[in-house]
């Protein structure tokens, strides 16, 4: 129950962050308008409000997914879950999503939707580490998987789960 609360809290710290992001000075991230955008240009209630249901369900699909990878990756002994190791797995989440996945949307949107435009006039456009919004895009999206990966790490630490025996807990 722990992992699955603590699952729910990273992925509404993901968006929570990246919804109030904009008031803090960093640019508006809409991932799942983006996500609807790059899937369905030529639908405008779908390319251009983000409320549109699909987005929202692929977007946290991604998220389940990279949860799931965690877990996975923890359950196979690879990791030994802990804050630390839920940093260093929301930086590759961040490199992974923005020289990756991004790319990827921004390819897909411009070759089956925009008929050979080499950049839409859109600014939220998917592009690597998204530089068409400038740097502060990136540092935001940092953040926000840092607080993910935190968050995972930390809920599904051994100390708290009971795998290691009182004796191999560091003294402080």
């Amino acid at each position: 129950m722990e992992r699955l609360l603590g699952a729910a809290a990273a992925v509404l710290t993901w968006l929570g962050w990246l919804d109030i992001c904009p008031a803090l000075g960093f640019p508006t991230l809409g991932t799942a308008a983006m996500v609807n955008r790059a899937f369905f240009g030529k639908i405008p209630e779908a390319g251009h409000n983000p409320n549109f249901w699909v987005g929202w369900v692929i977007l946290i699909a991604a998220l389940v997914g990279a949860i799931a990878v965690f877990f996975i990756l923890e359950r196979m002994r690879l990791v030994r879950a802990s804050i630390r190791t839920g940093v260093i797995y929301g930086a590759a989440m961040w490199l992974f999503a923005g020289v990756v996945v991004m790319p990827l949307l921004g390819l897909t949107s411009q070759v089956f939707f925009t008929a050979g435009a080499l950049q839409p006039a859109d600014v939220m456009y998917p592009t690597v580490m998204m530089y068409s919004l400038g740097p502060l895009a990136s540092v935001a999206a940092l953040i926000a998987w840092e607080l993910f990966g935190a968050i995972l790490g930390a809920t599904a630490s051994p100390q708290q789960r009971g795998d290691i025996k009182p004796s191999e807990v560091p003294a402080r």
